[in-house]
């Protein structure tokens, strides 16, 4: 992007969430849990075959690293949405969404709001910004492993040279790519030419070692490390049946099914209080969520949910739990795969 357009993006998030935000007041839906107010939602359960073939993987999926936790979490946002989000002119501020269909993913733009806001104001923003060589529109923001990352084209040694310039201090360097530190900030900033990532202590977590996380996401994006979804067949897979553009969030457990604390302990939340809600994915071992938004006013949502085995499938509370603000929604089933459709249309964000 050029400087200019980097900077709209930048200050989108900062400022101009309230499309999102507000879609919940438009959507005319009655909140009786069967998607819309004019009754048009409809159940293919059980005769559905949407995911029977595998799409791509995202283009982020070379740097999201293997931990040692079960659980996992990561959400992501392209550079399109937030120029769709930004020169929408008439949105105005409105209620908070309670579909977790739009709120998950909502959360996720907060979040990623909040990590550029981080990045505006540090001590590497020239060197991020003076050495970006992404196309117009292909960079996308991932939050993973308790990392901010951009994900794109960069000049590595152009940004090495200008942290250092900065008073960032090399901590780790392979031939792939390389770690720093600044000491006014506590900031660790990762390097390489496909990725910029940086993170910070956790105040909420001291067991959070910011170095060791930083240096894992990009030694993977460097192919240094195997990332997490050629390491476990089922994450794989789950990226593969979910949609990836506009906005994604993707909650996994390498065991059988979330444990009801893992559901409970929300990952985020902003300062009004708007959360991540994943209470209707009890049971399930994957969901991974994505939200579109079109310069029509509308937006389609979709949640793709894995589950061990047909006894823990609770199709009923998916259906009560998610859509329930859209003009229409679907559910399908293959195997032991739900996919939740929802659609909201006209004056999606206007009110």
């Amino acid at each position: 992007m050029t400087d200019i357009r980097r900077r709209n993006a930048l200050g989108l998030l900062a400022g101009g969430m309230a499309l999102l935000a507000g879609c919940s007041s438009s959507s005319g839906g009655n909140g009786n849990g069967n998607g819309n107010s004019n009754d048009s939602s409809t159940d293919t359960a059980d005769s559905g075959n949407t995911n029977a073939a595998a799409r791509t993987l995202p283009p982020y999926a070379s740097m999201l690293p293997t931990t040692d936790q079960p659980a996992y979490f990561y959400g992501a946002i392209d550079v399109g949405t937030m120029s769709t989000l930004l020169e929408d002119q008439g949105a105005e501020a409105g209620k908070e969404p309670t579909d977790p269909l739009v709120g998950n993913p909502v959360v996720v733009a907060l979040l990623s709001s909040f990590g550029l806001e981080k990045l505006a104001t540090s001590a590497g923003f020239n060197a991020y910004n003076e050495n970006n060589e992404t196309a117009n529109g292909e960079e996308q923001f991932v939050y993973a492993d308790g990392v901010y990352a951009l994900v794109g084209s960069y000049d590595r040694d152009g940004i090495t040279t200008d942290l250092e310039a900065a008073g960032y201090t090399l901590e780790t360097e392979s031939d792939g790519y390389a770690v720093y530190a600044d000491s006014g900030s506590d900031e660790i900033v990762g390097v390489t030419e496909t990725v910029y990532a940086y993170s910070y202590p956790n105040a909420a977590d001291s067991s959070f070692d910011p170095a060791a996380a930083v240096e894992r996401t990009v030694a993977t994006a460097a192919g240094d490390r195997t990332p997490k979804h050629e390491a476990d067949g089922d994450f794989e897979q789950l990226l593969r049946a979910g949609e990836n553009s506009g906005i994604a969030c993707c909650l996994y457990t390498a065991n059988d099914a979330f444990a009801s604390g893992t559901l409970s302990d929300d990952q985020t939340s902003t300062e009004n209080g708007l959360q991540f809600e994943f209470g209707a994915f009890e049971g399930a071992y994957g969901v991974h969520q994505n939200l579109s938004v079109t310069g029509s006013d509308t937006a389609t949502a979709r949640a793709t949910v894995s589950y061990s085995s047909d006894e823990v499938i609770d199709k009923g509370k998916l259906e009560s739990s998610l859509g329930t603000e859209a003009n229409t929604a679907t559910v399908n089933r293959a195997e032991t795969t739900v996919t939740v459709d929802a659609e909201y249309g006209g004056e999606f964000a206007r009110e």
